[in-house]
């Protein structure tokens, strides 16, 4: 029963931190930023570190290559190179006073923490791996795998080091990763999504840390000759790590999963406005609009689609300008200033909203308007907030406000 839910437990974390590798890798070739590139290889190196504690895993390797515990040093090395990358991410975090903006840290060009992951990370760690592959090779000859290493052989003092500077090499990346995600979370607004992914990341470590105190203690009682504390080596230390990973992966992954998310709600919104704009000149469009059932399935390049739907509607709004009626414009802003429940940017796209549908009644009418709207609302909103201005205009294009201006001026 242990070995199935251990198999299941394993080899489901491995398959989660493989796809969120294929994700950083990803996300590290469109945006060229460092610490992606290294969230990337830590998930991947974490992956294999996982799919090797599998049980079923395990017993193949330690039995086709005839090398007692080779499986576990496998894992263990792979946690020795997620320490590193852990601690190239506390360094590429923790910019030089030249980025002041906590945001800009994301962004910290690799070539300023060289020197410091050379002698932080590649020297320690390579050093630390080194001497656990010397120490692995000095006592794995004649024994048996099926046992546990920790707690078995822990009155060993070659097994004893080598175990005693694996936990502490885990332990110390993960309270510097803890706690510089922490500390970075500090500095963000309350409600930011970024701040929520840190705070996960430094509670994952924490969980993960946990593992590592069950397995010190439990390895410090075998070593003394005692085993009443097995328990916490076995069963508590590896619970708690698995926890932590996914709380840590969620954290990895939080951000990037809420982008993803606004921006598949954004092209959604954008749709109805989108739509509309095609029935000012359908050769406005740069491409063939999927079919209906495609458009709700969109989940890839959405920056891009929404960019060129962006460009869609803005073409489509130019294309409309001599047909907006002034009285449509006029009504809609005494209307708006009526609602004072309104933030000025929900005024702003309420009027657009309304000048857009007056636009297209026109023209589907095929009836000029007598005085045109000279200024066409919203058509000067900033680059930045061109997206969110947008958005607001297509949730407006079908609603009460808007339907309330065309009545009037019907």
């Amino acid at each position: 029963m242990y070995e199935l839910v251990a198999n299941f437990a394993y080899l489901t974390l491995s398959a989660l931190l493989f796809v969120l590798t294929a994700f950083k890798i990803r996300a590290w070739r469109r945006q060229s930023v460092p610490a992606l590139l290294v969230m990337g290889i830590t998930a991947l190196v974490s992956a294999v570190s996982f799919l090797c504690s599998a049980p079923v895993i395990t017993d193949v390797i330690n039995r086709e290559s005839g090398i007692s515990f080779l499986s576990l040093l496998i894992v263990y090395v792979g946690r020795m190179l997620f320490s590193a990358g852990a601690i190239t991410l506390v360094l590429l975090w923790s910019p030089p006073s030249g980025f002041p903006d906590s945001r800009q840290a994301w962004a910290v060009p690799y070539d300023t923490v060289r020197s410091e992951v050379r002698r932080k990370v590649v020297w320690v760690y390579g050093s630390v791996i080194t001497v656990m592959t010397i120490l692995f090779a000095v006592f794995h000859p004649g024994m048996d795998s099926s046992l546990a290493l920790d707690t078995t052989y822990a009155d060993r003092p070659p097994v004893l080091a080598f175990l005693l500077i694996y936990q502490a090499g885990f332990a110390w990346a993960l309270w510097q990763l803890g706690r510089t995600s922490w500390k970075r979370a500090a500095e963000l607004a309350a409600h930011d999504q970024l701040r929520r992914s840190l705070r996960h990341l430094a509670i994952g470590c924490t969980l993960i840390g946990g593992y590592c105190l069950s397995k010190i203690v439990a390895v410090a009682d075998a070593a003394a000759g005692h085993h009443a504390l097995d328990w916490l080596g076995s069963i508590v230390g590896p619970l708690s790590g698995c926890i932590g990973c996914l709380v840590l992966a969620s954290g990895w992954a939080g951000a990037a999963v809420a982008t993803w998310r606004q921006r598949r709600a954004d092209y959604r919104a954008l749709h109805p406005l989108w739509m509309t704009a095609m029935q000012v000149d359908g050769r406005l469009a740069l491409g063939d609009p999927l079919r209906p059932w495609a458009e709700w399935l969109a989940t890839r390049d959405l920056e891009w689609r929404i960019t060129r739907r962006t460009r869609e509607i803005r073409d489509g709004q130019l294309a409309l300008r001599p047909w907006v009626p002034a009285d449509v414009v006029e009504v809609a802003h005494r209307r708006a200033a009526e609602h004072d429940s309104l933030e000025p940017q929900e005024r702003e796209a309420a009027i657009a909203a309304a000048a857009f549908a007056g636009g297209v009644r026109a023209l589907r009418a095929r009836q000029r308007p007598a005085r045109h709207c000279e200024h066409t609302p919203g058509a000067d909103v900033a680059p930045g907030d061109e997206r969110r201005h947008l958005v607001l205009v297509s949730r407006h294009l079908q609603g009460p406000f808007v339907a309330q201006v065309l009545a009037e001026t019907a």
